[in-house]
């Protein structure tokens, strides 16, 4: 596994890869860069709205203790506010990967692995279709569990495990059907479980890394691609 991450990270600087990954990156940086610019504010008013109560009386309150209680609760909402953009940044940024995971893989193919035969199955539509349905699930849970954001370190851990599921499904899902059969996918689903979380969680992590969360996505789309082709190799879907 530890491998398979050093040479994802060499492959990832190289030429053809930083290409790649540009133009993603440059779309990432000015939308999320506008939006914070412009709806920020009305951003933080609507998540001080589904404050608990008695944080909403805090911060109109006027005095010494209320104004420090006050400080903090801004602190804890910019906080919030930059996990959501990290969460929204890595959405759009999987969206986008969909429409480069066959290059990434034919560079793959070509460089490493060119005894592989490639039985993909579906295409791009049935990709982007599988990602709406996993982001519908994603968004439910997130309503779901909402009322939890607000309770500190709970909070996270509420939007992270969805987040982390929605990631997992469909980064799989993406790459794998652009490699395997339907009938090799579901096997390399049901014979490789365990590894399958532990390769998408160390991937994932990549991810909630400020700034660098505007780049990882094309190097996570490289580890998970170099890891199926392994398993194909293996024999192990």
């Amino acid at each position: 596994m530890f491998q398979n991450i050093k040479k994802s990270w060499e492959d990832f600087f190289s030429l053809k890869m930083l290409i790649l990954n540009l133009m993603p990156t440059i779309i990432g940086v000015v939308l999320w860069s506008l939006l914070l610019l412009y709806f920020s504010d009305q951003i933080l008013a609507g998540m001080e709205y589904f404050l608990p109560k008695s944080w909403q009386n805090l911060s109109n309150d006027s005095g010494f203790f209320a104004s420090i209680g006050g400080f903090f609760i801004k602190v804890f909402l910019y906080v919030l506010l930059g996990f959501f953009i990290i969460i929204l940044t890595i959405i759009g940024n999987m969206f986008i990967s969909i429409f480069y995971t066959p290059i990434v893989i034919s560079y793959l193919r070509k460089k490493y692995y060119l005894d592989i035969s490639i039985h993909s199955f579906g295409g791009i539509k049935t990709s982007i279709l599988y990602f709406l349905k996993c982001l519908g699930w994603f968004v439910l849970f997130v309503i779901i569990l909402s009322p939890l954001f607000f309770i500190p370190f709970v909070g996270f851990f509420a939007i992270l495990i969805p987040h982390f599921l929605f990631f997992k499904n469909t980064m799989l899902f993406d790459i794998g059907s652009s490699i395997l059969s339907q009938s090799q996918y579901d096997l390399f689903l049901s014979k490789n479980k365990i590894k399958n979380y532990q390769i998408t969680l160390i991937s994932y992590l990549f991810s909630l890394i400020p700034i660098f969360n505007f780049f990882v996505t094309l190097l996570q789309t490289i580890i998970i691609a170099r890891y199926i082709l392994d398993k194909k190799i293996e024999g192990n879907c």
